[in-house]
């Protein structure tokens, strides 16, 4: 019954309805019961973490892995605390029945993801990263990266959206596995490339030295073994394997502010330059996206890249703000 309680008041106290005779009996179990404190105390910090966009992410997660007995629903109304609301609505409806909390499974299936250490860089930012275990990680920009304080268990798990090179500190009792939306990477102790941004069309990871195995998440789970100078390219659900034409310079490139590409399409090229310079690129016409370019930048800004490639193919641009249009 302690736990049905301690549900019901959470939800109330979530969504900014409860009393003040409720918020005293909630400070009590709290101060009473540890386990609920500590419970309590995470559910805040990771709620206050996270976007209105990633709450409906979570807010779908626990009410997948929760069935709720037949009974009316409460209807929940848009407010100014509807960003709390959504989690606590569900809070709400479920008390009396079941318990919110699964232990070791509340938002990701893990508990250990609740105390993950969360970076997230802005366009035109790169950052290093130092693991607990020594390993280090660059970081590219527009990019999050999501690693525990101390690593414990059988396995390394960090988690990335985005791209980041990897120097990681060889364990062979404990493989080192990078999780992104499309794929996993695990390694021993080695040095890797990983770039897995949402709206991309391709995921890749280029291994610089050591081994590394890409696993698909998706389809039949198929695996995928790297040696030195191995480029693996993920597109459409499919996978494959080729040797890099520049022992992973072009596709590490980013590490040292440069940019390099080679027959890449303009609409590619766009993206490379959106979170380099942090600007939105805009195409007039849509013929031009198909064009492609073989490039090398180092300092140059944005007007100059831009003019540098309109050797290559004529086109002309205008930039107002941070937004830049390119037509014919």
């Amino acid at each position: 019954m302690t736990d049905q309680r301690f549900t019901e008041l959470l939800g109330k106290q979530l969504a900014g309805e409860i009393s003040a005779d409720e918020s005293m009996e909630l400070k009590s179990l709290l101060a009473n019961h540890a386990a609920l404190n500590k419970e309590h105390q995470l559910l805040q910090h990771y709620l206050k973490s996270e976007t209105e966009e990633n709450i409906d992410v979570v807010f779908n997660r626990i009410k997948s892995q929760i069935e709720v007995p037949a009974q009316d629903r409460l209807k929940v109304v848009k407010s100014k605390n509807f960003l709390w609301l959504k989690v606590a609505a569900l809070v709400i409806v479920v008390s009396g029945a079941i318990l919110l909390y699964n232990r070791e499974a509340l938002f990701s299936g893990d508990a250990s993801h609740l105390a993950l250490v969360k970076v997230q860089t802005k366009a035109a930012i790169v950052k290093t990263i130092t693991l607990g275990d020594g390993s280090v990680v660059q970081l590219n920009s527009s990019s999050r990266f999501k690693y525990p304080e101390k690593f414990s268990g059988d396995n390394r798990n960090v988690y990335l959206s985005g791209e980041a090179f990897f120097e990681v500190k060889k364990d062979p009792q404990h493989p080192f596995i990078v999780h992104t939306e499309k794929m996993d990477v695990q390694v021993l102790g080695t040095a890797f490339n990983v770039k897995n941004y949402p709206n991309d069309d391709l995921a890749e990871t280029t291994l610089i030295r050591g081994k590394v195995a890409v696993s698909l998440k998706d389809g039949d789970k198929v695996h995928f073994t790297l040696k030195p100078n191995d480029k693996f390219i993920l597109s459409n659900g499919k996978g494959a394997v080729s040797q890099t034409d520049s022992k992973g310079l072009t596709e590490t490139a980013w590490i040292n502010r440069e940019l390099i590409f080679k027959n890449s399409r303009f609409d590619e090229v766009a993206r490379l330059f959106e979170r380099h310079y942090d600007v939105r690129i805009f195409f007039k016409d849509r013929d031009l996206r198909a064009v492609e370019f073989t490039a090398h930048f180092t300092k140059e800004d944005i007007s100059e890249a831009l003019n540098a490639l309109k050797f290559i193919e004529n086109f002309n641009y205008s930039i107002k703000g941070k937004n830049v249009y390119i037509f014919r």
